[in-house]
């Protein structure tokens, strides 16, 4: 008799998602975006941090991974970047230098800023934006959690989301196949430009 009831297939293999929010998911952070022919003024953002991640639901202890480990691992990157200056090391249109105890950036319009180094999250990204940021964070979160650990856990994807403001946020979803640790999260456009490449000596 149909009852209307569908048989679930023998080779169903369903995808479980889960989410995290915390309000310590964040960073206070100045910076400006920087591209060919323009540049915001400096400014800062109250930014948050969300997290998704995607895989099965584990036999032996029935979580797709552990709010507590996702927790502790998230907020660990987001202190990184707290009451920083947020340098894209990447960036094709800052002249970035090693002066000392400063950093110190050049703009197309010649603007000059020079900021203690230990005031910067020196980041290997071309401009800082939210979807810079949110692929940036993807990465060091992988990388943090190690990778193999992950997939030995059957995860398949984790997704970002990085908002300098309630509803304006950016978000980065990607697989774990694939993934080099080491990798810069975003390619550079410039020949070897990255975090130590591209910032020279003053002198």
């Amino acid at each position: 008799m149909d009852d209307g009831v569908q048989c679930v297939p023998c080779d169903y293999d369903p995808v479980f998602e889960v989410q995290v929010r915390s309000e310590r998911f964040k960073f206070n952070a100045s910076h400006f975006v920087a591209f060919r022919g323009f540049r915001e003024r400096l400014h800062g953002h109250n930014y948050t941090v969300g997290v998704r991640v995607f895989g099965p639901l584990s036999p032996d202890d029935g979580y797709v991974l552990d709010f507590g480990d996702v927790k502790k691992t998230v907020r660990g990157v987001c202190e990184t970047l707290n009451e920083r200056f947020l340098c894209p090391c990447r960036s094709d249109v800052l002249d970035i230098r090693d002066a000392g105890p400063n950093v110190e950036l050049t703009a197309e319009d010649g603007a000059f800023f020079s900021i203690p180094l230990g005031d910067c999250a020196m980041l290997p990204i071309v401009h800082s934006t939210a979807e810079e940021l949110a692929a940036m964070i993807w990465h060091k979160t992988i990388e943090a959690f190690g990778v193999d650990i992950l997939k030995k856990r059957g995860i398949t994807a984790i997704e970002i989301a990085v908002a300098e403001a309630p509803m304006q946020e950016a978000r980065y979803r990607r697989t774990l196949a694939g993934f080099a640790p080491g990798a810069a999260p975003i390619p550079a456009r410039a020949p070897n430009a990255g975090c130590g490449a591209n910032i020279t000596p003053a002198g």
